[in-house]
């Protein structure tokens, strides 16, 4: 095991003994050798509740001694610290790090996901949904049909390999133009996963797809906001759209 997948294991071991009312996830979470990946991966904790944010945090800067991130992070911490979250804030995260290992620790709280199940169908793609419940001490594997508990997945909506990543089939697949800025804002990712050995085209395939059926179904309504939202999405996403089928025909052999 090397240096930096051992501290991320380490620091993954620490979350474990704080009995958070969270859980662990994503891509620290696989069963990779991140010494070998072009970037270390962040761990992931999400809390079910607003209170667990500033639990989880003060726990592992006070009794652990991991750092907030940066000095703006430190500000982000303090403020929700002494006046608690925005009132219709549906998202928060702050960054700690641990100062010697350099690991940084995302403490997520997110509107509505109160269990391990919502925070993992709430993913983009399927090879990160996998997770470990704090609290309750258990594991669970969303990554493919199998481990999911489908064995007659008759649309092959879910992925056959824990490598091959598909989107996630629990999550609203509509195409609409707002619909698929969400999920195509991910495209990144699907090339940094790429790098790191994992199969990544049929992400890239299905958001291929999506832009594509929205600027064929047109202006869905008669306005003048309308028609700059379709055409400010087409002026944005189509360019993106060839980027994708650029890079998609260059692994098409691989």
């Amino acid at each position: 095991m090397g240096r930096k997948t051992e501290a991320i294991r380490k620091v993954q071991a620490i979350l474990k003994e704080t009995g958070i009312d969270g859980c662990i996830t994503g891509s620290s979470m696989l069963d990779a050798d991140f010494d070998l990946w072009d970037e270390q991966p962040d761990v992931d904790v999400f809390v079910y509740d607003q209170a667990g944010l500033v639990n989880l945090a003060d726990m592992l800067e006070y009794r652990y001694g991991l750092m907030p991130a940066t000095p703006g992070e430190e500000w982000k911490l303090n403020r929700i610290r002494t006046r608690g979250m925005q009132r219709n804030a549906a998202l928060s995260t702050v960054k700690l790090k641990v100062p010697v290992d350099d690991v940084v620790v995302n403490v997520t709280w997110k509107k509505g996901k109160n269990t391990m199940a919502s925070v993992l169908s709430s993913f983009d793609m399927s090879i990160i949904m996998i997770g470990w419940d704090i609290k309750h001490g258990f594991g669970q594997d969303l990554r493919t049909g199998k481990s999911a508990g489908i064995f007659d997945d008759v649309n092959h909506l879910w992925s056959d390999d824990p490598t091959v990543a598909v989107p996630n089939p629990l999550r609203d697949q509509d195409v609409d133009m707002y619909g698929t800025e969400m999920w195509v804002r991910q495209f990144d990712r699907v090339i940094k996963y790429w790098k790191r050995g994992y199969d990544t085209r049929k992400m890239a395939e299905f958001y291929i797809r999506l832009i594509t059926q929205v600027i064929e179904n047109g202006k869905l309504f008669q306005s003048e906001k309308a028609d700059a939202a379709f055409t400010m999405f087409v002026t944005t996403y189509e360019p993106l759209r060839d980027k994708m089928v650029a890079w998609l025909e260059d692994k098409k052999e691989v």
